[in-house]
């Protein structure tokens, strides 16, 4: 009678595999939806390259990545404890959302930059030979 009582309730708890799997599952959107190729974001010209654009992208980018290790990580330490709460695939769950969430953030700073240096006045003679095309992360959670 206990061991079906003891799968009954280990049914419901969160395992670590879980974890690893929804983490992989959001990084892995996250990251498809800032690659240019499916982006559906707006695009914008730039008339100069920005090493502040440059840097966002690599933050965000960095930011979504740091949510999968993340995901790794409380994967790792659910398997090498034997007594886990049932707090800590969510925790591990919750700071994989906050690191996609920042990196949205990151995006929606972007896109404003963006937004603010296409509209200067685009003059051929005095732009780089080949302005920056910069397409926007259209995000989940800032729009």
């Amino acid at each position: 009678m206990s061991t079906s009582t003891e799968r009954a309730v280990g049914a419901r708890t969160l395992q670590a595999g879980h974890v690893v799997a929804i983490g992989a599952l959001l990084c892995a959107a996250a990251v498809v939806e800032r690659v240019p190729r499916f982006a559906s974001g707006h695009r914008y010209l730039l008339c100069h390259a920005s090493s502040a654009l440059d840097h966002l992208t690599l933050t965000a980018f960095a930011l979504v990545m740091a949510a999968g290790v993340a995901a790794l990580t409380g994967a790792v330490m659910m398997q090498a404890r034997d007594a886990h709460g049932a707090a800590l695939p969510v925790v591990w769950l919750v700071v994989v959302a906050v690191l996609l969430v920042a990196a949205d953030g990151v995006d929606a700073h972007g896109e404003a930059l963006a937004a603010q240096l296409s509209a200067t006045p685009f003059n051929q003679g005095a732009c780089d030979y080949v302005p920056q095309d910069y397409v926007a992360t259209p995000g989940w959670f800032f729009w």
